[in-house]
Parts: C-alpha cells; structure tokens; sequence
C-alpha cells in the first residue's frame, strides 16, 4: 500500500532569489534586449517541457494559472486572502493548496525534477472545488477540473507515480499513448535511426500497434520526414514533424528578434542555424549552431537552449528542452580562466593515464554566470556542454558556473546526517567545497576521458595493438561501433553512469592544492579541511540520495543521486566513512551521523576515490558491457540501507528550495527586469506574468 505522505507536496518550501538585478542594470541597452528575447524564447519552449513529462501537464499548468488570475488585471489576485474568505477555505487547507500550486508551477508538472516522482496537495479536492465555485471564471475552470482531478489526486496504480519505462508501468510522455512499447522495440526502432543517421534528441516515440510506430520530431514545420517510413524486421516507423509545433513556432519567432540584438557576426549566425532547427527539426542544424556557440568566447550575455540533456528519457537518449540566458561574472571567470590554463597538467594525475585520455585537451571558455532566467523544472548548479561529443572532441566545449545558483541557500536550513562536532566546519566550508566540487565536475569529470571509437571505414582512433586495458592488463577488446555513442550504448544507465564518473574526480582532485589555491585555500590544514568537507557532503548526500530508491523495482528515480548513493556505498566499503546510528530506548533508528576518520582520509582517500574512477573511466572509454552490471551492482543500496536508513531520510527529509525568477519586458523600447517576492505568491505572479 502506498504511504500517502511520502508523496505530499513539501511544506513551506524556501523561497530563493537569483539577485541578478545588478548585474542586469549593467548590461548595454542592446544586451539587454538581447537577452530579454533569448530568455522569451527559452521560455517558450517550457510548454515543450510539459508535454514532456506528462499528457495533463499543459492542462494543469493552464487550470492553475487561470485559478489565480484576476481576471479584471490580468495577474495575481491582489489579496490572496480574500480570494480564501470569499471562497469559504479553511486557512491550512488554502496555504497548503498555494504551496502545491507554487511546486507544481515551479516543477512545470506536478512531479518533482529532482527525482521524477508525483506529488500530490496536503489539502483536500473540496478546497479546490469551493475555490473555482468563488472564482470569477468558474465556468472555463470547471472544464478543466474533472479531468484533472484524477491526476492531481490519484495515487494509484503505485508504478504511475515514477516517471519511467512504460514497460514497468510507470509513466514517461516521451513515449505518449504507448503503455505496452517494450524495451525491445524501443531499441529495434533506435537501431533503424541509428542506420539512417536520424539523431534521437529531439523525437517522442508513439506505438500505433502492429509493428507500426510513429517517430515525432519537434519543429513549427508540418509534415512527413524525407526519410519516412523506416523498414525492417516486421517494423514500419513513420516520420512525423510538427511535434510541439505551437511552442517551437513561438521560440523562433523570440529567436528571430534576437538576432536583431546579436552584435556579432558569429552569434547571429549561431541563433540562425537554431531556428533553422526548431523550424524543420533538424538536429545536424543545431549542431551547426553548438559549433559557433563553442566559438562565441567570453559573450557578456551567454545563453544555450534546445534539446540538451537526456536524463528524463528512462532510456537515455532523448532529450529534455531546456534554455537560459545569464550574465558573464567577470572577476568570478578570471578564477575559472586559471584553472582551464591548468586544466592539461591537472589531468595528467587522473588515473586512466594518456591513452585514454582526449588526444588534444581543447581548453574550454568556463565562466562564472549570474542566471538572469531558465527554463526548466530544476536550475542545476554548473553545467558542460554541448553534448555532442564529436563536437566536445573537435570543436571544444563551455563550462559554466551558476554563481548565483550555487550561493542561493535557505539560511535556516539544517545539516542532516551531519555530526554535532562537525557541524561548524561543515557550515563554514560547504560553500566553498561545492564551488570547487562543481568546477571539477564539469570541467575535469564531463571535459575528460577519451571514447575508443571505430568510424564508418574500418579505422579506430586507437592502436588496438598497443593500447593496455588498466584494469585487465590485456589488449583493449571492445570499443564504440560506427554510430554508437556512450549515450546509445550505455541507454538507462548512461546518464547517472557519467555524472557518477564526474563526481569522482572532483573527490580525487579534492586535496590537490594547485586548485585549492585558485579558490584562495592555500595552507595544508585549510587544504585538509576543504578535503574533510567534499568528502562529508558526498556521503551526506548519498545517504540522502536514498529518498530517490524504490525498494520496490531497485530503480532510482534521480541521476545525481543514484551516483552519490554509488559513491557512499564505495567509500563505506573501504572504510573511508562509516555511519553513526543514533537509537532510541526501543531500539528504533532516531538519527545517523557521517564519520570519518581525518587521518585515514588524508592519507587514503585519493587512493580509493581514484580505484573507482578507474573502472568508471575505463568502462566507458572502452565500452565495456561490464559496466552496466558494475554500475548496477554500485549503486544499489545495502538492505538495511533499504529500510529503516531510507525511513528516516524520509523523516528528515528537506523540502526543495523554489527560485523566484524575475521576468524582462519591454517598454518603449527599453528591456526591463522585474523582481518579485520570495513567498508563494510571488512564485505564481511571477509564472502568471511569464505568459506561457
């Protein structure tokens, strides 16, 4: 039987803000304009992410705006408590339905980024029913809501409530009407694409039944694909573009005023090819675009947008819309500029050694951005792209810091798993270890390791005679065939499988002191403690990691997580760290502490961060089939770790911190910035006034 609770929206969620106004009013009146219609743009396409994640996620992001719009000013009601009394709401039962309406906004479906798993109103339907009767547009209300109900409200069947493989049962809509799609075929129509050179990232995928299937490729443009149908093995693909065609038709027309603000030849150019790609669909014409953004060095106005990142697809491949636009922190990049003028020699310590390492290291441009706006469910904290690794390989790649992502934090926030005595040390060092910790991940994990590839004529990119597997102290026996990627190959697990590997290095690099000293920790004791706390967050955050772990089908919900739970369960079983149990006079599990022994940290932890990153590495340059059985076997939890560690990291559990993020206009030919309050009602004026 499903615990109800555990699916409830979080109470009283902090509210952060981006604070980036500063950095705006500093910005050029054609910069400003600029990133007002690439940030129009980015959000034209969260109604692509919608329809990504779930078929009523439109509907119920358009019900919930509707419900608290004033219809005689077109935003928020003025007083939201009046919108209670009037309704006749008990007072709980309407603060709880605001705080689900500013999750479900802020998520952009009413299932959690960060996990991928449904969360449902501490207040009851009958809330909601007195509050469309009072409202003034109860009648287009009403439409919407006995078709929403159920998927507001239904906890049942239990494998829905995970956003997954169809075949499991849970819900993915990147595969819309199709429940009965097996695996199999999933793979069967990847291989007829994979032939014809027809890339996966910005496709859905539909079952029409008897061996027919519908290829779905997001572009404003309608019609069938050239290459339509595909054929082979009792399998007929068509080819269909349209897909999101409203909202793809909205983020080229933003896109096109943009280029009217660009100031430089090769930014134009850039946003040029990525129209081309969301009129017709084509990928190859976004990759044309990733080209020239990888050249577009040191823009004070730096953004990306499209199809990126393929953690939402239950197989791997396909990929989630996202876009943002932020402002370059200059004096924060001048200390990123030091590390990627470092990065060649720092590599030379990782464990795989040169043959498996990039043949050239293209010094990337890493910058420090303040996020002016971001369309998506979740912000991460730093991010390497793009994701096309011929690109990443040939042309280079960006690193980008979110500063003002990562300095947002709920100061009142407190330190779970965290011992009494290290509680002062890890409040003082936790920002600064993760500004590190990101800076290597993305710029020494996800920049580094070679892919041993084969091409289309026979030739690989390795000396097969020469180069010596590490790990077997034999020959090199597998590598990527003509037209796989680690994203193909690796399919469910590539995602978490990378992030784990990125991970690693930045706990291998945690003490090496030529980084340290970039982020102005210069003495050997500072050094040590900034080690002490990677390490401490790490395993605090896999042990965290366990609320993303369904005991039920051994699957995690979250790609990060999955990775750090993989981690703590290494690092425990080397006896880097062990877990603290606090009980109570009846034997039941009240709390749990991290520990780690400081001196055996120093003096061993590199070493076994590093026998991890070896395997990781090796498994992925090599494409060994090894990998998803190791991966799997490393990131499932112990038993105990299964139950009543899980039980209490529910009991502890945080909620997620929402970003209020500002929206731009214009006026009189001017861009403007408008902030709003960090509460409930701010994040939903604020989505209102975003006009999706």
């Amino acid at each position: 039987m499903v615990n109800q609770a555990q699916y409830f929206a979080d109470l009283e969620p902090p509210f952060c803000s981006l604070a980036v106004m500063k950095s705006f009013d500093g910005l050029t009146k054609e910069e400003k304009l600029y990133a007002h219609w690439i940030s129009k743009a980015s959000w034209a396409g969260a109604r692509v992410i919608m329809e990504q994640w779930a078929p009523h996620a439109n509907s119920l992001y358009d019900f919930l705006i509707l419900l608290f719009t004033d219809p005689s000013t077109g935003t928020i009601f003025a007083d939201l408590e009046e919108v209670r009394t009037k309704a006749g709401v008990e007072q709980n039962e309407f603060k709880y339905f605001v705080g689900y309406t500013a999750q479900s906004l802020s998520n952009l479906v009413n299932y959690k980024n960060f996990g991928n798993t449904k969360f449902i109103p501490r207040s009851s339907p009958s809330t909601i029913d007195k509050l469309i009767s009072s409202h003034p547009a109860s009648s287009k209300l009403s439409k919407y809501w006995p078709k929403l109900k159920e998927a507001i409200y239904s906890l049942d069947p239990e494998p829905i409530l995970q956003i997954g493989k169809p075949s499991s049962g849970h819900l993915s809509n990147i595969y819309p009407d199709s429940p009965s799609i097996s695996d199999a075929e999933v793979e069967q129509v990847s291989e007829l694409m994979r032939k014809e050179g027809i890339e996966p990232q910005n496709t859905r995928l539909r079952k029409e039944g008897n061996g027919k299937f519908t290829l779905l490729i997001a572009s404003s443009e309608e019609g069938e694909h050239e290459k339509s149908p595909l054929k082979g093995d009792g399998v007929e693909v068509k080819i269909q573009l349209g897909d999101y065609k409203d909202a793809m038709a909205k983020v080229v027309s933003s896109l096109e005023e943009a280029v009217k603000w660009a100031q430089d030849e090769n930014r134009a150019g850039m946003l040029k090819d990525y129209i081309t790609s969301f009129r017709t669909g084509s990928v190859i014409a976004h990759r044309e675009g990733s080209k020239k953004w990888v050249k577009d060095v040191g823009p004070v106005v730096e953004s990306y947008i499209g199809f990126i990142e393929d953690y939402l697809d239950p197989y791997g491949s396909r990929a989630e819309w996202e876009g943002f636009v932020a402002v370059v922190d200059k004096e924060q990049s001048k200390l990123f500029k030091q590390m990627v003028d470092q990065a060649p020699e720092l590599i030379q310590v990782l464990p795989w050694g040169k043959d498996f390492e990039v043949d050239e290291f293209k010094k990337p441009d890493f910058t420090s951005l303040e996020i002016l706006s971001f369309a998506t469910g979740g912000i991460p904290a730093g991010i390497n792209i793009p994701n096309y690794h011929d690109i990443r390989e040939n042309f280079g790649f960006k690193n980008v810091s979110l500063g003002n992502v990562i300095g947002a934090s709920a100061p009142t926030e407190p330190n779970t798993f965290i011992a009494p005595e290290d509680d002062a040390i890890y409040t003082q060092w936790k920002k600064k270890s993760w500004a590190m910790q990101v800076a290597c991940h993305e710029l020494l994990g996800h920049g580094t390791g070679k892919l041993l590839t084969e091409d289309r004529d026979g030739n690989l990119n390795f000396d097969k005679e020469k180069v010596i597997n590490p790990i077997t102290k034999g020959k090199v026996k597998t590598w990527y065939k003509p037209g796989e990627t680690w994203s193909t190959f690796g399919g469910e697990i590539s995602s978490s499988f990378e992030e784990c590997r990125a991970e690693v290095v930045a706990l291998f690099l945690a003490n090496d002191k030529r980084i340290a000293k970039i982020f102005g920790v210069e003495t050997e004791e500072d050094v040590d403690l900034m080690q002490y706390t990677t390490f401490l967050e790490m395993c605090r955050a896999g042990v965290r990691g366990l609320e993303w772990f369904d005991p039920k089908t051994k699957k995690h919900g979250q790609a990060h997580m999955q990775a750090r739970c993989g981690i703590f369960k290494w690092l425990h079983s080397k006896d880097i760290v062990t877990l603290e149990e606090k009980r109570d006079e009846t034997g039941t599990l009240v709390d749990a502490h991290i520990k780690i022994d400081r001196e055996n940290l120093k003096k061993n932890g590199q070493k076994v961060a590093g026998d991890l990153l070896l395997l990781l590495g090796i498994y992925k340059s090599t494409a060994d089939p090894t990998a998803k059985s190791f991966y799997h076997d490393l990131t499932t939890p112990h038993q105990k770790w299964q139950t009543e560690l899980r039980d209490l990291v529910f009991k502890k559990k945080l909620p997620r911190k929402i970003f209020v993020q500002d929206n731009t206009f214009v006026k009189d030919d001017e861009a403007i910035l408008k902030e709003y309050e960090l509460s409930t009602k701010g994040a939903i004026q604020s989505f209102i006034e975003r006009d999706l």
